[in-house]
């Protein structure tokens, strides 16, 4: 825990930054043929990625800078939004036909299924050039000391609030120290004052990641050292709040929630002004700000309340990762190196990916904030200060959250009690974890 505070304090470096970028590379993969250096040799890459707009038009904009320097190499690119991404990936990989680079939240699952190919000669020639990396966040890019993704940024979670809105009910901005039992109370007057067709939240008791977040107040975890580290009455704590405050008109009714997802700015019904707060990863507060004419601003998730512990953690995050099964693992050790080095490609990719974990791109892009950027470093200096380390990753957690998301609408739609819909979330991490 002690490291975890020692990352913490150095993330403090980070807060006037914002971009990752890359270089140039070259090595042989683990169980690969050596590849001959031939510039000249045409070779043609497959690269996957999910998110927003805004991601993609990025993404493809670093890609068009790589080709114009390798126009040798060919990067044909997957993308799509987040929902089916895992699902269609795993699909991919179980038939042999998964893309070279994939880009993913965690590294787990893909090591877990010998999906992931070691690149640790490449980071040790430096063909993939680590030298101005936090050794500390490159750590969760690692299984059993070897390498097997690089992570282009580092994330929190935070709660959006619509300024605009909350300015139309008369009120003031809610206190940073609000307790979940406190916001239940504030998102009542606000939806009062504003009337009818307004809601409070976004309905995000579907999501295991901010399930997680509650439990962590309590000194629980979802997964720890290959056990549960949550109970069923956990679970009927979390959905029998959000079922509370369903009942009470605070959340979009359930057809509409299950018509719209908050995992980015396409897919949320945040941006459509007719909701107050959002859960949300830290990054995505610039792709929210651009798809909304409201403004913006960001605090704290919710407390415990008195006597409860904090909650957040620090989530080094979107990480490159190379298919063990590619025939040009040099060619796409040299991609991630550019993407991660190169000071053009960094200055297009921006905060988008969570704040770089290359200081040489932070202290070079310090300079270059956009107002809502600055929001964003502004308030994650603070919450690094308060976050402690992220958790173990659940084996198949995607298995896991699809779970959380069934089950959680079985409750809003009332095809189930929050007793049984608490039972299935237990199931589902025990089949995770025996898988």
């Amino acid at each position: 825990m002690k490291k975890g505070k020692k990352l913490v304090f150095g993330l403090l470096s980070i807060v006037l930054v914002a971009l990752s970028a890359c270089s140039n590379p070259q090595t042989e993969g683990q169980g690969t043929a050596p590849v001959k250096d031939n510039k000249n040799e045409k070779v043609e890459l497959r690269a996957t990625w999910s998110g927003t707009a805004g991601r993609h038009e990025r993404t493809l904009k670093v890609i068009e800078l790589f080709e114009k320097k390798y126009p040798n190499i060919k990067i044909n690119a997957e993308y799509s939004g987040t929902d089916g991404f895992s699902d269609k990936l795993n699909t991919q990989i179980a038939g042999g036909n998964a893309p070279d680079l994939i880009n993913v939240g965690g590294i787990t699952d893909l090591v877990a299924r010998g999906a992931a190919l070691d690149i640790t000669p490449y980071v040790t020639n430096k063909e993939i050039n680590l030298d101005k990396f936090d050794p500390a966040l490159l750590e969760p890019g690692k299984d059993n000391g070897k390498f097997y993704g690089i992570s282009l940024g580092t994330n929190g979670i935070g709660l959006f609030y619509n300024a605009d809105l909350i300015k139309k009910a008369g009120m003031e901005p809610p206190k940073d120290t609000l307790s979940w039992e406190e916001y239940e109370a504030y998102g009542k007057e606000v939806v009062k004052a504003l009337g009818p067709g307004y809601y409070a939240f976004a309905d995000q008791s579907r999501y295991s990641l901010y399930m997680n977040y509650f439990l962590r107040q309590t000194g629980k975890t979802i997964y720890k050292d290959g056990k549960a580290g949550f109970d069923k009455a956990d679970v009927v704590r979390w959905y029998t709040m959000w079922d509370r405050m369903r009942s009470e008109g605070l959340l979009p009714t359930p057809e509409e929630s299950a018509t719209f997802t908050d995992l980015s700015v396409d897919t949320s019904i945040f941006p459509k002004g007719k909701t107050v707060f959002l859960m949300s990863w830290l990054n995505q507060l610039t792709a929210f700000q651009n798809g909304m004419k409201d403004e913006l601003q960001i605090t704290t998730l919710p407390s415990g309340g008195p006597g409860a512990k904090n909650g957040l953690w620090v989530h080094p995050s979107q990480f490159w990762t190379i298919n063990k099964t590619s025939k040009h693992p040099k060619e796409a050790a040299m991609f991630i190196n550019f993407f991660i080095n190169d000071e053009e490609a960094t200055k297009v990719l921006g905060s988008e990916r969570g704040i770089p974990n290359s200081s040489a791109v932070r202290d070079m892009m310090k300079q270059t904030l956009n107002p809502t950027e600055k929001k964003f470093y502004a308030y994650f200096e603070n919450y690094i200060s308060k976050a402690g380390p992220k958790d173990q990753d659940l084996p198949n957690g995607t298995e896991f959250g699809n779970a959380v998301v069934s089950s959680s609408q079985k409750v809003y739609f009332k095809k189930a009690t929050i007793d049984q819909a608490a039972q299935e979330v237990v199931d589902a991490f025990e089949k995770s974890v025996k898988k």
